[in-house]
C-alpha cells in the first residue's frame, strides 16, 4: 500500500480504537448534552488520544515493517491493557499503573481462576494469529518505513516534551486564543491531576493514560529525584541522647541492666474493618474483644488492597502519598533502610516479621532483611509441604491458626524482648465462597442479592474469627512474666465490590473513584497490654499509619530515637499527610511549611537519594542508644 493510503488507514484504526473505548464508557446522549465548557475539553482530549494511538501504530510499524501485523499487534496490546485495567478497577477500585507490572506474580496468584484462563487464552490465541499473519505478509517499502519513523518519533517526542514541560505551562502562562497555547491544557497530563486516575482514563483512554504515567515515572527519575545534602539530613536528627517519651517514668525506662523492655506485637489483620459502617442492619458486636480494646482508628494509605503500602508506612514512617502512591516495597526497598525493627534491634530486641503467605509475595523475603528484621517466618516455615493443605481454606488462603501459633512459639524466647510484626491473610478477598461455612449471620437489608449476602457472611465470619484469635492471644500473653503490648489493626478496608454498591456506601461514582473522605481509609486500632501504658497518647479520632510507630513507642514508655522524635514532631505539626488531604495542626511550634519540606526531604533521601538517614542513625544509635 502507498504511503498516503497507509497513513489514512492507521489514522482510521486509531480513531476507531479510541471511539470504541468512548462507546464503552460514555453515555452518548448525556455526553453531547454537556455544557460547552465541559464538552470541548473532552473532545480535545479524545483527539489527542487518537493522535497518540496513531503514533503507537506507526512506531510498531517501524519495528515490524509489516502493516497488518503492526495494526494487529498494537491494538491487541492496547485492548489487553485496557481489559486488565477494567478488571483491576472492578476488583480493587484502583487503576492499572506501570509499577503494577512489578507485581505480576502477586496479581496472578490473587486473580480468579476464570480470569487467568481468559487472559492467557486470549494471549495464546493472539500469538498464534500474529505468527500466522506475520509469516503471510510481505515487508513494506522503505518510504513507508521512513515516513512512519519520522511521524512516530515526532509525535511521541512532542508528547514526552509536553509532559516534561508540564504541558508548556511556563511558556503558556495564560491561554492565548488562536495559538497552540489555547489547546496545550488539553494535552495528556497525569502528574498531579486532581481528578485522579479513574477519571483521567475516562477522558483520555487507557493507552494515553498509561503512556503519560510511564513518562511521569521517567520524569520523576530525571527531574524530581534529588540527592539531599548530608548536612540537611543531619539537621533532622540532632546529636542528642535518646529522648524519652514525656509520659515515661524512671520506673519504666532505665538505662541499666535492670531494665525490662516490653514485648511488642503488631498484628496487621487482613481487611479488618468496622462493617457496621455499611448499614445499621449489619449485626452488631461481631468483634467484642476488639471493640473493648479499641483506642482509635488507623488511617490507611490504601483502599481494598495494597497491604504492602500499609506495612511500608507503619514500619518506616515514610509516606505513600508523598511518594506518588508508588509501591516502594517492590520498587525502592532494595537497600538497608531505617525502620522500627532497626531501632528496636539496637535497644536489644529480637525482631521477627511473620506472615502466613509465601515468602516472595511483595518481595518480602528481601524487604524484611533490608528493614533489619532478624528473621522472616513465612508460610514455608510454618508448616511442611505435606501438611500445608490442611491449613488452606476454600478461598486458597492459609488460616490464621498458623500465624498465631507462630507468635506463641516466638514468645517462648524469653532471653530478649520480642518485636513481632505479624500479617494475617485468612480473611483475604475475594469473599464469593463459604470458606468459614454458610449463613452464620442473618442479613436483613431489603434489596440485596444472594451473592452479596454470601460475601457479607464470609467477611463477617472472618472478622469474628480474627476477634477470637486476638482474644486467644491476650489470654496467652496474660501468662507471660515479661511486659507485653499487643497492637491490632486492619490494613485497609475490604474489597467488597458489589456489596458497597448495593449498600450505597459510595454516594456517587466520582466518590467511588476518588475516595477523598477518611471513612474510606479508617480501620480499627485496638491495643492491649499487661502493664500500664499511656493510652491518652493513642486516643485520637484516627492515627495515620505513617505516625503510628512513635505513638506506640510513647504509649509503651519506650524512648524515642532521633528518627522517631522527628516523626513525632511532624505529627505535632500535621494531623496527616494523606491523599484525603494534608492537615496542619495548630499545636506546631515551627512553621508548618518548613516541617513538611523536611519530611519530604527525609522521604527523598531514604527512597531516591543517598540514604544518609540510615548511615547517620546507624552510627548515632551505636553510640547513644545502647541499653546495657
Amino acid at each position: 500500500m502507498k504511503t498516503l493510503g497507509q497513513q489514512v488507514l492507521f489514522l482510521l484504526v486509531a480513531f476507531l480504537s479510541v471511539f470504541a473505548f468512548f462507546l464503552y464508557q460514555e453515555d452518548i446522549n448525556k455526553f453531547f448534552q454537556l455544557n460547552d465548557i465541559y464538552l470541548k475539553p473532552r473532545l480535545y482530549k479524545y483527539a489527542f488520544s487518537v493522535l497518540m494511538n496513531y503514533a503507537f501504530i506507526s512506531l510498531f510499524y517501524v519495528f515490524l515493517r509489516k502493516m497488518w501485523s503492526s495494526l494487529f499487534f498494537s491494538q491487541f496490546i492496547i485492548f489487553l491493557l485496557t481489559f486488565i485495567n477494567i478488571k483491576k478497577e472492578q476488583y480493587l477500585s484502583a487503576s492499572l499503573v506501570p509499577s503494577d507490572f512489578l507485581l505480576f506474580k502477586e496479581t496472578f496468584i490473587a486473580s480468579p481462576l476464570i480470569l487467568k484462563f481468559a487472559v492467557f487464552g486470549g494471549i495464546t490465541a493472539f500469538i498464534a494469529l500474529f505468527i500466522f499473519l506475520y509469516k503471510k505478509e510481505k515487508f513494506g517499502s522503505k518510504p513507508n518505513f521512513w515516513v512512519n519513523t519520522v511521524l512516530s518519533v515526532a509525535i511521541l517526542g512532542f508528547f514526552v516534551t509536553a509532559n516534561f514541560k508540564n504541558n508548556f505551562s511556563a511558556n503558556c502562562p495564560v491561554r492565548i486564543k488562536g495559538t497552540f497555547c489555547e489547546y496545550a491544557m488539553y494535552l495528556p497530563a497525569t502528574r498531579g491531576d486532581w481528578i485522579g486516575d479513574h477519571l483521567t482514563i475516562k477522558y483520555l483512554g487507557f493507552s494515553t493514560f498509561f503512556f503519560s504515567k510511564s513518562v511521569d515515572g521517567l520524569n520523576t527519575k530525571i527531574f524530581q529525584t534529588e540527592n539531599i545534602p548530608e548536612d540537611k539530613i543531619q539537621a533532622l536528627y540532632p546529636n542528642t541522647p535518646v529522648q524519652v517519651a514525656p509520659e515515661a517514668t524512671q520506673s519504666t525506662v532505665n538505662t541499666n541492666k535492670e531494665t525490662i523492655l516490653p514485648n511488642i506485637i503488631f498484628v496487621m489483620s487482613e481487611s479488618h474493618w468496622d462493617a457496621t459502617r455499611l448499614d445499621k442492619s449489619i449485626p452488631k458486636n461481631v468483634t467484642p474483644t476488639i471493640n473493648k480494646n479499641q483506642v482509635s482508628s488507623v488511617l490507611s494509605p490504601s483502599f481494598g488492597g495494597g497491604t504492602a503500602n500499609v506495612e511500608f508506612e507503619v514500619l518506616t514512617s515514610l509516606n505513600v502519598y508523598l511518594n506518588h502512591n508508588e509501591l516502594a516495597y517492590v520498587s525502592k526497598l532494595k537497600r538497608p533502610t531505617y525502620s522500627l525493627a532497626t531501632y528496636l534491634n539496637l535497644l536489644g530486641y529480637d525482631s521477627t516479621a511473620m506472615h502466613n503467605n509465601g515468602k516472595y509475595f511483595y518481595n518480602r523475603s528481601a524487604v524484611y532483611q533490608n528493614l533489619g528484621f532478624h528473621r522472616f517466618t513465612s508460610l514455608e516455615n510454618m508448616v511442611n509441604t505435606q501438611d500445608r493443605s490442611k491449613y488452606i481454606n476454600q478461598a486458597g488462603w492459609a488460616t490464621d491458626d498458623l500465624l498465631y501459633n507462630g507468635i506463641r512459639e516466638q514468645l517462648k524466647n524469653t532471653d530478649q524482648p520480642q518485636f513481632i510484626y505479624a500479617i494475617s491473610v485468612e480473611n483475604h478477598p475475594m469473599y464469593s465462597d463459604d470458606r468459614f461455612g454458610k449463613d452464620h449471620f442473618k442479613i436483613t437489608k431489603d434489596g440485596v442479592s444472594d451473592s452479596t449476602k454470601r460475601a457479607l457472611n464470609t467477611y463477617l465470619t472472618g472478622m469474628q474469627r480474627a476477634d477470637e484469635k486476638f482474644k486467644g492471644l491476650i489470654e496467652d500473653v496474660k501468662q507471660l512474666d515479661r511486659p507485653t503490648i499487643i497492637v491490632f489493626f486492619g490494613d485497609h478496608l475490604p474489597n467488597l465490590q458489589q456489596v458497597y454498591d448495593e449498600y450505597g456506601f459510595f454516594a456517587s461514582t466520582q466518590e467511588k473513584a476518588e475516595k477523598k473522605d477518611v471513612k474510606f481509609f479508617e480501620t480499627p486500632l485496638a491495643v492491649w497490654a499487661n502493664f500500664p501504658i499511656e493510652r491518652k497518647t493513642l486516643q485520637e479520632p484516627f492515627i495515620p499509619a505513617h505516625f503510628l510507630a512513635p505513638r506506640i513507642l510513647s504509649a509503651a514508655n519506650i524512648p524515642l530515637s532521633p528518627y522517631y522524635s522527628f516523626i513525632q514532631h511532624v505529627n505535632s505539626c500535621y494531623k496527616t499527610v494523606h491523599q484525603t488531604g494534608i492537615q496542619p495542626q495548630k499545636s506546631c511550634d515551627t512553621p508548618t511549611e518548613l516541617v513538611l519540606q523536611q519530611y519530604k526531604d527525609m522521604n527523598m533521601d531514604v527512597l531516591n537519594g543517598k540514604n544518609f538517614t540510615y548511615e547517620i542513625l546507624s552510627k548515632k544509635n551505636e553510640s547513644t542508644l545502647k541499653i546495657n
